[in-house]
Parts: structure tokens; sequence; C-alpha cells
């Protein structure tokens, strides 16, 4: 088959410029300032900077951070879909470096943790959760496992859970209460355990440390959740006692 050259040439030119103007559309995403945060996040008596900003149209939410350490490059991540307001009942129990709701920094003269909260869904499914950990003059995503089955549902420590300067993160799945005991004043529930994550630069589960957690916190009966296995939630001051009939 005879090709017209004169045709064809400028349909290929026409083709690859609208590509490459999508691509440049794509890369070309208006980010607006949500929030700039100033303050000595590493302890070292120098400040930084840490700045969020959203190419979302959403109220509070963002999809882009960037963490600036005095003297050393800056760092940039994004989210996955988006980040928002820290979870009311975490702050409850977790005080706040700093004077914003958008995220959540605590330090100790080891390192400093930021954490990220992704969206909640009806369901109870948080979009993503994410963890940054800030050591030895570096900024790293250590944990941001949206897309690998980890989910974050209630977030409830950041804390130095041994007394070493090194922060752990302990979360657990939403429980589902569903009778009640009457001889111990206590709802029934799923088993839903406390996962403990030392925030390091690798930030994996540590499962000695979460039976440990577990056992003096509630009770241990495996390392997942566990909707056949029935629990006892105290209404009161009491024990969390695995529940047979």
């Amino acid at each position: 088959m005879l090709v017209n050259t004169k045709i064809f040439v400028p349909l290929v030119f026409l083709a690859f410029s609208l590509s490459a103007l999508g691509q440049q559309q794509k890369r070309a995403i208006p980010f607006k300032n949500v929030k700039t945060i100033v303050i000595d996040i590493n302890n070292d008596g120098r400040v930084d900077t840490i700045i969020m900003t959203s190419s979302l149209k959403e109220k509070n939410f963002f999809n882009k951070i960037t963490v600036s350490l005095s003297g050393l490059k800056k760092k940039t991540f994004y989210a996955k879909e988006a980040w928002t307001e820290v979870d009311q009942s975490f702050l409850e129990s977790n005080k706040n470096t700093v004077n914003s709701k958008l995220l959540f920094l605590k330090s100790t003269n080891l390192h400093a943790v930021i954490l990220l909260f992704g969206v909640m869904d009806g369901a109870g499914y948080r979009g993503e959760f994410s963890i940054l950990n800030i050591e030895n003059g570096n900024v790293k995503m250590v944990f941001d496992h949206a897309d690998d089955n980890i989910d974050v549902e209630v977030p409830r420590r950041l804390t130095d859970l041994e007394q070493n300067g090194r922060l752990c993160f302990i979360y657990n799945a939403l429980h589902e209460f569903d009778g009640y005991d009457a001889k111990s004043n206590s709802d029934i529930g799923s088993y839903a355990p406390y996962f403990v994550y030392p925030v390091s630069d690798t930030c994996k589960l540590d499962k000695p440390l979460t039976k440990k957690y577990n056992q003096h916190n509630y009770v241990f009966a495996g390392f997942n959740y566990d909707e056949k296995i029935r629990i006892l939630y105290p209404r009161k001051k009491g024990k969390f006692k695995i529940y047979k009939k």
C-alpha cells in the first residue's frame, strides 16, 4: 500500500505534539500552599520548615509535603491519594508538638517522627497512612502501606515504649460489639490486637514487642484480627478477657 508522505508526516508530528502536551499538562499540576510550619524538628537548635501543598479542591486535604532541615537538602513526598486532619481521638491521648491538625509530630533525642493521616471511609477503611522518620540528618518515608493490606484503622499511640529514645507507633483494627455479658459488665466483641512498629528506617512490625504489649494491655491470641475470637470489653475499669460461654 502506498502512503502519501505529505499527509502522513504532519499527522505523526501532530500526534507527537499532542502527546507531549498531555504529558506536560499532567506534570504541571498547580499546587497551592495549605500550611507552612517553622520549627526545630531535629533538636539541633536550628529552624526547619515543613510545607504542605495540595492540588486537590477539598478543604483540609493535601497530597504533597516537603520537609527542609536547616543546612541539608529538602525532601518531598507525595500521597497516593490524599492526607487530611489527624484523628481527634488520637489527639486526645497524644500531645502534638506542632499547632496544626494536618500532621502529628513528636521527637526524642534520637529522632523525630511525622504521622500523616489518610482519609477514612464509611466502611472503616483508611486510604493510606504514612510515617516519616527524621534521623541522622535524613528524612525518609518509612511506612506507607495503603496497597499492602495493612489498614491503620485506629491509630493509638506514638510513644517511647521501651524508654530507649525510639518512638513506637501503635494501632489496631476496629472491633465490633455484638453482645453483652452482664456478669462482668462487659461488651462482647471481635478480637482486634494492637500492632507495634518501632519507627526506624526499616519500620517493621516487631512481633515480640507486639505480643508483650497485647499481653499487658489487652489479650494475646495471635497477630491477626479474628471475629471468631470473642473478647470481653469491660464498660468500666477491668481487664480484657477472652469470652467463653
